[in-house]
């Protein structure tokens, strides 16, 4: 049966259509006089002889190309150029080429570039860095020979000879146009007459690029030849579908410390032997492809290797890595080898090769980009041969399934289902055509759409300046001057002349403007010394955490509290996972939802590990070993039998602390607590101020201060220095040597109340509170909460909070409760009576 009979009823649609372009392309370069000039056989070959051929992967793009150049011929040979993006899939194209239409004459680059050996038309298989590089290889090509003519000299005998010029350009996403020697090449040298352009990720910012920077005009989506997915699989050429399998962690801290990749690993190598079994027992002889696309890095295909081999019980040499960054013999050799059960390459391999045999793949780190979505689809949206047409498949059959590791990836493949799906069948019309007009010797081309008109003017004079809707020459005219002399003005700065009478001559505003403020300030300027007050104390008792010494980590890991429960969770190594299972071109609504357990990842534990004790300022290895020691000595008095190696006694405390968080913490500060005790801070026997301060009644040293971190604790001291029963008030400075602080809240952080006030039968050690003002921003802190939650000062009891939703309300009393601050009652001095409140 020949290759024509073999195309089915769409494809031959499809290849009709593009002929038909072309068709309309050489009708248009044969109406030009024998004679003409070769400027307006270029301009008809860039107006009207590209087509857009755009399908998803699978359904043939590159034997409908073979069938197009087949049958485009005629009177008039063609010689075509077929461009891969890659030197590993020429050969993919000319096997395809070969054995579909063998009457098309393949020629080789080297030793073909002779016109007697093209001169009845042809195709040259290669590729872009073959004649459009700065290499060798190249240069061979482009330069004269024993081997041939130089390739611009071939093509430039052949036209004169009478052949046409075409070119495909398959992968043509890959934008080769980009490159500036390529780009070169076909504008200048190639300048074919057709040229067919095959893709399966169409994107209209790159074809709109390529026609700016080729001239060659190929429309927007509209016009190009394409096919829909729901043809491919009518057919039995592609899948139903390509089913998307996702892990989510309910709890974001253990998601960061699950093995995803693994995981992924794990549920594709189940898949990809559930296959094995149904094609088994459907007596279809296929080992099925399973694809591991990892990141690029040789260590992680090695590590990718071994766990398919120790830990999935793959054999070894099933397992294959292909290591080159783009396809070459070597991956489509593999791709068709039954002896081989699993594939691994690297991400940007996953582009342009064929492995029909391919049911799973396993993603463990993924891009977001759909274009590579559509590359990873294509890998597993062919059915084999073997499968085609078959009744009573199992379904599992009719689908591919990717596995991804990094469930964000999903978007770039949901995206590309989108896109592949938004594909319908068309093979445009002749919606647009070329009209050559002459005039004496010249021959203009002008590309006209439905209803235009051809113009006999094209000298330049007669083309006309078009408004835009609802606007004028003259509207534009008077608008401009005014908008004109604006902007100059606010470029110039000449709004500033409202400001010069104000400053001197030479003399900025903004300058003038500070010079006047700090003159005003310093004309008020009294400076301001003032002592303690008789009879108020000289020093005060602050919580006084000792530096650290050599036996805090030993201290801390004797604090751990290793009950047996807590020891029961080091066998908690596994995570519940949230397994979503979806088809790439469905909905996300309708996704499958299951459970799985999964591992989790040791270095993502030790390093969580790393980061709680480096909270602390320990030595970090003395801790841990510290740690291993009385985990050691507690898990036989706990029931538990020892891990059977050093290796695995780590990785069993790792388990136990990352579960359980809060163990070192708390360990922390109860060890440190211990030495947590009360020393005296002297009071500075005055405070200096550069400016004057307003006198307060009540306060150690008579004054207010002139420097509130608030409003409201501003308004707070007023009605301290207000209250008769408060004996004295004492602004308590941050960290400095005077102050009174707070460690026990914390690990180790100090805190310090913003007042210290003595309130008359209050009972503690001088009748002395602790007060802390809090504004309503930090009523939800957990910092704040867990200051107020704090245990209370040994001699001045707890600290208390107070507040006020805004100035205009009065302070309330805040309690701590539900992991917040919360006002209770209208404050009232008297509460101060109370340190049970």
């Amino acid at each position: 049966m020949s290759a024509v009979l073999g195309l089915l009823p769409f494809q031959q649609t499809v290849v009709q259509g593009v002929l038909a372009r072309f068709q309309a392309a050489r009708d248009r370069l044969q109406a030009l006089p024998s004679s003409g000039d070769s400027d307006a056989r270029r301009a008809a070959g860039r107006s009207g002889g590209a087509v857009v051929l755009c399908a998803p992967t699978g359904v043939g793009k590159t034997l409908l190309a073979a069938e197009v150049l087949q049958r485009f011929g005629g009177e008039r040979p063609v010689l075509w150029f077929w461009f891969a993006p890659f030197a590993g899939l020429v050969e993919q194209a000319a096997g395809v080429l070969r054995a579909q239409v063998p009457a098309l004459r393949q020629f080789d680059l080297q030793a073909d570039r002779a016109l007697d050996t093209v001169r009845n038309g042809g195709v040259f298989v290669t590729t872009w860095q073959s004649v459009a590089a700065a290499n060798q290889q190249a240069r061979r090509a482009r330069s004269r020979s024993d081997e041939g003519a130089a390739l611009d000299d071939l093509l430039l005998l052949a036209r004169e000879q009478g052949l046409q010029i075409g070119c495909v350009i398959d992968e043509a996403h890959h934008g080769f146009h980009k490159a500036k020697e390529a780009r070169s090449f076909f504008t200048e040298v190639l300048q074919p007459d057709y040229t067919l352009m095959l893709t399966a990720t169409p994107r209209d910012a790159d074809i709109a690029k390529f026609e700016q920077d080729t001239g060659y005009r190929v429309g927007g989506p509209e016009e190009w030849v394409t096919l829909a997915r729901a043809d491919g699989v009518a057919a039995g050429l592609l899948k139903r579908g390509v089913k998307l399998v996702r892990f989510l962690a309910k709890d974001d801290d253990v998601g960061t410390l699950v093995d995803f990749e693994r995981t992924a690993l794990r549920e594709c190598a189940e898949m990809h032997r559930h296959i094995q079994r149904e094609l088994a027992q459907a007596q279809i002889t296929l080992t099925p492809l399973m694809l591991v696309q990892v990141p690029d890095g040789d260590r992680a295909m090695r590590e990718a290797k071994r766990q398919l081999v120790e830990e999935l019980g793959f054999a070894e040499e099933a397992v294959r890595i292909h290591t080159a960054k783009e396809p070459d013999a070597d991956l489509l050799a593999l791709a068709v080898d039954p002896s081989v059960e699993v594939l691994i390459f690297k991400m940007a391999v996953a582009l342009g090769f064929d492995a029909p045999r391919a049911f799973t793949l396993a993603a463990l780190r993924g891009a977001r980009d759909k274009d590579f979505g559509i590359q990873v689809i294509g890998r597993l949206m062919r059915v084999h041969p073997l499968l085609r047409r078959r009744e009573s498949l199992q379904a599992e059959l009719d689908y591919g399934f990717v596995f991804l590791a990094n469930a964000e990836s999903q978007e770039g493949l949901l995206d590309a289902g989108q896109a592949i799906d938004k594909l319908s069948t068309q093979v445009p019309e002749l919606g647009s055509q070329t009209v050559i007009t002459v005039v004496g010797s010249n021959h203009t081309v002008q590309l006209l759409r439905t209803g235009e008109s051809a113009s006999l003017l094209l000298d330049g004079r007669s083309v006309q300046r078009v408004p835009l809707p609802g606007a004028s020459d003259e509207d534009a005219a008077v608008a401009s001057p005014g908008f004109e002399q604006l902007a100059q003005q606010l470029l110039q700065g000449q709004t500033l002349e409202l400001f010069a009478s104000l400053a001197p001559a030479g003399t900025s505003p903004s300058a003038r403007l500070m010079l006047s403020t700090v003159l005003k300030s310093d004309s008020r300027r009294s400076a301001s010394n003032v002592s303690l007050r008789e009879g108020m104390p000289r020093s005060l008792l602050s919580e006084y955490l000792p530096p650290i010494d050599g036996e805090l980590e030993r201290r801390i890991a004797d604090h751990v509290d290793f009950s047996p429960q807590v020891l029961g969770s080091m066998s908690r190594g596994l995570a519940r996972l949230l397994r979503m299972e979806g088809d790439v071109f469905g909905h996300i609504g309708s996704e499958r939802e299951t459970y799985v357990l999964a591992e989790l990842d040791p270095v993502q534990m030790a390093a969580k590990l790393e980061r709680q004790i480096g909270l602390f300022d320990l030595d970090p290895r003395a801790l841990l070993n510290a740690l291993l020691d009385r985990f050691k000595e507690k898990l036989p008095e706990a029931g538990f039998a020892l891990p059977s190696s050093e290796e695995a006694l780590e990785h069993a405390l790792d388990v136990v602390l990352v579960r359980n968080p809060s163990l070192l913490r708390n360990a922390n500060r109860l060890a440190r607590m211990q030495r947590i005790d009360l020393h005296e801070v002297q009071l500075p026997p005055g405070i200096f101020s550069a400016e004057p301060m307003k006198p307060a009644k009540r306060n150690i040293y008579g004054v207010f201060p002139n420097s509130w971190d608030s409003e409201d604790e501003r308004a707070f001291a007023e009605k301290l220095d207000a209250c008769d029963e408060v004996l004295w008030w004492h602004r308590n400075p941050a960290r400095r040597p005077e102050s009174v602080a707070l460690y026990k809240w914390d690990d180790g952080s100090p805190f310090h109340p913003d007042f210290v006030v003595a309130y008359r039968g209050r009972g503690t050690e001088c009748d002395i509170a602790l007060v802390e003002v809090k504004g309503p921003r930090g009523w939800g802190d957990p910092t704040d909460f867990a200051k107020a939650n704090g245990p209370a000062h040994a001699s001045y009891g707890k600290c208390i909070f107070v507040g006020r939703a805004d100035k205009r309300s009065p302070f309330e009393r805040l309690l701590p409760k539900d992991d917040r601050l919360i006002p209770v009652v209208a404050w009232d001095f008297r509460q101060l009576l109370h340190q049970d409140l």
